[in-house]
């Protein structure tokens, strides 16, 4: 494990591709330390094509850009997790069409560097979950006071519902909005077939 600051690296062991700040609270864990179930539950939730796609989803993209060109401005999404690991950590958060491209290409570019696991790893290591705590690992400690290889299936699917909104969906601050927002999590799991109903009904009634 490493604290912060950190370097994401490509597949070169020498070209850095993003330093995580030390200014956010973050401890960088390898694929082996998360538990199964937040990385099915961010999948299902964030990027269900994930495995089949090269860092782009055509289909998502052209349905945003054409939505962008028709307003003028950049409103929509369809962004893989790829794309949004790229404007996360290397392209900001400027709003463009032009930045959803270089978006684009820099996914592109990295899929053909990393494995699926490499970037999904980095990404929850990344992401935001709110209270203060970035990366999968500061989550799970701070929301469970255990580590990110322990997570079960009904505090993944809390964490899973977090990134989309922490504001809102902040299980201390708003618990009520925080429970619907995991059964929404887990409906998506149990929909493409990562769950089954008897676990998917067990999960929702769990507390928080």
């Amino acid at each position: 494990r490493q604290r912060v600051d950190g370097y994401v690296y490509a597949s070169d062991g020498h070209t850095i591709l993003a330093v995580l700040r030390g200014s956010q609270s973050r401890v960088l864990v390898q694929s082996a330390e998360i538990s199964p179930w937040i990385k099915q539950a961010i999948v299902a939730t964030e990027d269900r094509r994930f495995y089949e796609h090269r860092g782009i989803d055509i289909r998502g993209m052209a349905r945003a850009l054409w939505s962008d060109i028709r307003h003028k401005s950049a409103l929509q999404g369809g962004s893989t997790i790829t794309q949004q690991f790229v404007k996360n950590e290397l392209t900001g958060n400027q709003r463009s069409i032009t930045r959803k491209l270089k978006e684009a290409a820099l996914a592109w570019q990295l899929e053909q560097r990393w494995t699926k696991d490499q970037i999904l790893t980095a990404y929850l290591n990344t992401i935001y979950f709110g209270n203060g705590a970035y990366g999968v690992e500061r989550a799970a400690r701070t929301y469970f006071g255990h580590d990110a290889l322990k997570l079960t299936l009904p505090e993944a699917a809390l964490l899973a519902g977090i990134p989309e909104d922490p504001s809102r969906y902040d299980p201390v601050a708003h618990p009520r909005a925080a429970i619907a927002r995991r059964a929404v999590v887990l409906r998506l799991m149990l929909q493409q077939g990562i769950i089954q109903a008897g676990r998917y009904r067990r999960a929702a009634r769990a507390p928080l």
